[in-house]
């Protein structure tokens, strides 16, 4: 299913008579602007690739994959550290991956793996809303439901500051918001308003078409005008503007429904069977051959949400047999959907210009838990040192940035905090991390606190 912002009525398979004039009917007030600070001062090698990136991709494994079964393996720890997989050689020198991951392996030379990301919350919920904002959650290991004083998701950011030009949403949510019974924390507009939410895509993509004959333009067009006309009448009445509000919002609803590339880009029938079969006919390589299609309908931003029905699934893998978890499914998903990407960007010349972000909110502790021989124990969270990937969009290819210490436990080299990929990220989208906004209630707020990651760009 689609919805449009954090409050609106559901798209699905088609839409029915009145749902379209019911989309973002509970929507607030949003934020004006302050615009982008200058950058001024800045040096040439930031203004190098400031704005490189048209489109980002998120691909957020929520739940914290290990690195010590990733990207930061360690052979030579002990057998409690390392775990049963071995590292295989890559197309870089230096750089050693989990052998379950070969399709990334041969694609090293496209990407740059960063080890030495570090914070200190412990908590899911909290360390999300770190990871897709590039803010510190107020209350240290804890889960909260978002609130509308939160810092906004990376998307809604770039729908205040540098919004797109065709009708597209500034940001998609591609899995559905990550944590729904906590109200999405992280993937709101937060103080700018709901009106900056992204645009969340639930459910199967497979059933993510365009809508149903019934449901032409021309017809949305005419309902669109009759409820102009009854608002009209009343509007009067509304002294709080929330019709004018609704209105915002179902503005913008008719026009993605009035774009032919966005709603096009949902019908993943139109790519070849052997593109389909190259990504996976699972969840995930769905996701993200509809997050490259999002990338090519022109959208700046597009978060996919890597949690897969069941939480034997999942990246949380603090029980027993997580290592044929990892071996059987989330390994060979992540490796072929995510090479699958990689090379579809390349081979159409769009890696220089999408930046592809592909990590979790932690990583996992580096020692397994109830050990057995072979190994079948948990590794819990682990927030102090964990790594991310990053791929194109002004980024550094075939290199590594950053070390942990022996056992994958501590940064001992560059370390660096969810805020700096923040800033890393703003910076290539082509928004000074300096900017600034005004909230909903008139204040002025900064949208990072981080610093630019200068050693991973081109």
């Amino acid at each position: 299913m689609l919805r449009f912002l954090s409050g609106g009525a559901k798209l699905c398979n088609g839409v029915t008579r009145r749902e379209v004039l019911r989309v973002g009917g509970h929507a607030a007030l949003f934020g004006s602007l302050a615009g982008a600070v200058p950058l001024g001062g800045a040096e040439p090698d930031l203004l190098r690739v400031f704005g490189r990136a048209k489109s980002i991709i998120f691909i957020t494994l929520y739940g914290g994959p290990p690195q010590t079964e990733t990207f930061d393996m360690k052979p030579d720890a002990p057998l409690e550290v390392r775990g049963p997989f071995k590292p295989i050689p890559s197309s870089v020198v230096d750089l050693h991956v989990c052998e379950h991951l070969p399709r990334l392996a041969k694609l090293a030379h496209l990407y740059t793996v960063v080890r030495s990301f570090s914070h200190t919350n412990t908590a899911h919920g909290g360390s999300l809303y770190t990871h897709l904002t590039g803010w510190p959650y107020p209350i240290i290991n804890q889960n909260f439901p978002s609130t509308p004083e939160d810092h906004p998701h990376y998307g809604a950011v770039v729908s205040a500051l540098k919004p797109p030009q065709d009708r597209v949403p500034a940001a998609a949510i591609v899995g559905g918001r990550i944590l729904p019974q906590f109200d999405g924390i992280g993937q709101t507009g937060g103080y700018l308003g709901q009106a900056h939410s992204p645009f969340v895509v639930e459910g199967n993509p497979r059933a993510l078409l365009t809508p149903k004959d019934e449901t032409s333009t021309v017809r949305i067009r005419s309902r669109h005008r009759l409820l102009q006309e009854l608002q009209s009448v009343r509007s009067f009445l509304d002294k709080e503007r929330k019709a004018a509000n609704f209105s915002v919002v179902q503005d913008q609803a008719l026009r993605l429904l009035d774009s032919k590339p966005f709603v096009s880009a949902f019908d993943l029938k139109q790519e070849p069977d052997e593109t389909r079969d190259r990504y996976g006919r699972h969840f995930l390589g769905e996701y993200v051959l509809l997050a490259r299609r999002l990338v090519e309908a022109g959208v700046p931003m597009i978060q996919v949400s890597d949690v897969p029905p069941g939480k034997e699934q999942q990246w949380d893998l603090h029980y027993s047999n997580i290592f044929t978890r990892l071996k059987d499914g989330l390994l060979p998903r992540l490796d072929q959907a995510t090479s699958a990407l990689l090379t579809d960007l390349h081979e159409r010349g769009l890696l220089d210009e999408t930046l592809v972000v592909v990590g979790g909110e932690f990583g996992r502790t580096p020692w397994i838990d109830h050990l057995t021989d072979p190994p079948q124990g948990g590794r819990q969270h682990w927030p102090f040192v964990y790594s991310t990937m990053l791929a194109g969009g002004g980024v550094r290819r075939g290199e590594v940035f950053g070390a942990s210490d022996e056992i994958a436990a501590y940064p001992i080299s560059h370390k660096v905090a969810p805020w700096d990929l923040g800033a890393t990220v703003l910076h290539l989208a082509g928004i000074d991390p300096r900017a600034q906004v005004t909230d909903r209630k008139g204040r002025l707020r900064p949208v990072c606190r981080g610093d630019v990651i200068r050693g991973i760009l081109l």
